[in-house]
């Protein structure tokens, strides 16, 4: 599905780095491959919450900077396949997306279907299960952060809080970490982001690479409208860092 000269499926930040934290972030490109034609989408659509986590690879890199951890992040739309459901899972391959239709993924067949797959989601799962298990093996204690950001309204629904913080029942869920270490500063609204709790299918990474490894795991989403700008990026990664010092140690 993909030329020589394309981009790799995964990216990945700082692998060597030293921190007992790994970041993932499955939704941060909105490339789609030249194979698929845009999916039939304006280029306005791919540039929103429907194509990518807006803001998240940014906050994502910088995060990883400042806490000297690994970081892996997806290469491609998760409109082409999305890196955190289950294969099994029929919204893996969206036909509409918040009222959006997307041509490109309708009436796909079994073939077309297992071809992303391949060539998408399983590279990407593969480095990132290597990943858990490096820091499994040189750590005594580590964290997987999964990292997203979410639109102000969904479903007709506002969504108010400035991070949201998943509530799965996993026992080793930093979830309470978490929403102490935001209560620290003023200002800030923090809540579980609703309607998603983390719990699979709806998540696969934190479920496969981090609860499966007996990880700590933490899942933030950060509102997009928060972090779409540079300043507002640097802003949130600085927060994000003294929020993490404090549950990923060096």
């Amino acid at each position: 599905m993909l030329k020589p000269d394309e981009p790799p499926v995964y990216d990945i930040c700082n692998g060597a780095g030293k921190a007992p934290l790994l970041i993932g972030c499955d939704h941060a490109e909105n490339r789609i491959p030249e194979s698929l034609a845009n999916l039939g989408l304006e280029p306005a659509h791919l540039e929103s919450h429907i194509a990518l986590d807006v803001g998240a690879k940014q906050v994502s890199m910088l995060l990883s900077e400042m806490l000297d951890a690994p970081l892996i992040m997806a290469g491609y739309s998760r409109l082409v396949i999305d890196l955190n459901r289950y294969p099994t899972d029929p919204s893996i391959i969206l036909d509409v997306s918040d009222g959006i239709s997307i041509s490109g993924n309708m009436d796909l067949d079994a073939f077309s279907r297992q071809a992303r797959i391949e060539t998408f989601f399983d590279p990407y799962h593969e480095r990132y299960a290597e990943m858990a298990r490096e820091m499994v093996d040189h750590h005594d204690d580590p964290l997987l952060l999964a990292l997203h950001s979410f639109s102000p309204a969904y479903g007709g629904h506002q969504r108010p809080w400035h991070y949201g913080v998943m509530w799965d029942e996993y026992p080793r869920n930093v979830k309470q970490q978490l929403l102490d270490g935001f209560n620290r500063f003023d200002g800030l609204v923090i809540g579980y982001n609703k309607p998603y709790t983390g719990h699979s299918p709806q998540g696969y990474a934190h479920v496969e690479h981090g609860h499966k490894n007996n990880m700590r795991v933490a899942l933030l989403e950060i509102r997009h409208d928060l972090i779409s700008k540079p300043v507002d990026q640097e802003c949130s990664a600085e927060l994000l860092y003294k929020v993490f010092k404090d549950i990923a140690p060096a």
